[in-house]
């Protein structure tokens, strides 16, 4: 897949763009009122105002629609987060439950496998990072569960398995719902559209005016919207931007001082 303008652009980069774009399309509506109006001084739309109505309220709608969409997703990867962190503490504790040698070889590949799930999260958007520590917590997942396995067909007794296996299959399921989550964005084609939706808007309360620009109503006008849209797409981005997770994945970083008790 190619460049993604929404998603791949460092934020003061896109919103330098929103804000060009929303001044160049307004002064080109100017322009163009002005010249029309030089060609024919009676051509002068007094529906303007009714469409211009029309087309900010469905541009506000379609900002509330995105950024609910941005803000249930931000809040499930963070829900997801807290959930994977439970998840993992659960089979700390239920590894104590087996005997020593057998409770000492998964504490210390429990460990490792919390430091391969903190790294996916520190890797950011580096795509590489993140496949790779994805891959590796995977990897040590299975391990994990094959160490259990063999332990269940040897004990008798079904009882520690009982607690330790389903825990274990719940940590493992959240990694895929936790990593499908975080690539699930508000599709291209909405966020295209939302762009579209804000140059002609910019253009029609451009073209509306036929008298001298009001350079603080513009100033104020392409501020807000620009900063409205660039809070939406940092919702959606949830490895980069002023809006992350950090506050959240300290449960996961908190997971290392269960393994110094």
């Amino acid at each position: 897949m190619g460049l993604s303008l929404f998603k791949d652009l460092p934020a003061v980069l896109l919103e330098l763009t929103i804000c060009l774009l929303i001044i160049v399309f307004y002064l080109f509506g100017h322009w163009l009122c002005v010249r029309l109006i030089k060609q024919d001084p009676n051509n002068v739309n007094k529906e303007l105002g009714a469409i211009s109505g029309t087309l900010l309220g469905l541009l506000g709608l379609l900002l509330a629609f995105t950024f609910g969409m941005a803000n249930t997703r931000y809040d499930d990867r963070r829900k997801l987060i807290v959930e994977e962190a439970n998840d993992i503490s659960t089979v700390i504790l239920r590894a104590d439950i087996y005997p020593d040698s057998i409770s000492h070889l998964l504490k210390e590949k429990l460990k490792m496998y919390v430091e391969a799930r903190i790294n996916f999260y520190v890797a950011g958007i580096d795509k590489e990072k993140t496949k790779s520590y994805f891959l590796e917590a995977d990897s040590i997942s299975k391990g994990i569960w094959h160490i259990a396995a063999n332990y269940a067909k040897k004990d008798p007794i079904t009882t520690k398995s009982s607690e330790l296996i389903p825990a274990l299959n719940t940590m493992m399921d959240v990694t895929t719902t936790r990593r499908e989550a975080g690539e699930a964005n508000i599709p291209d084609s909405i966020m295209y559209f939302l762009l579209l939706l804000c140059c002609c808007s910019a253009f029609l309360l451009g073209y509306s005016n036929h008298t001298q620009i009001d350079w603080v109503m513009l100033a104020g006008f392409t501020i807000m919207l620009s900063i409205t849209v660039l809070t939406i797409i940092d919702l959606d981005r949830p490895r980069s931007g002023m809006i992350n997770m950090d506050s959240t994945n300290k449960y996961m970083i908190e997971l290392r001082q269960m393994f110094n008790q």
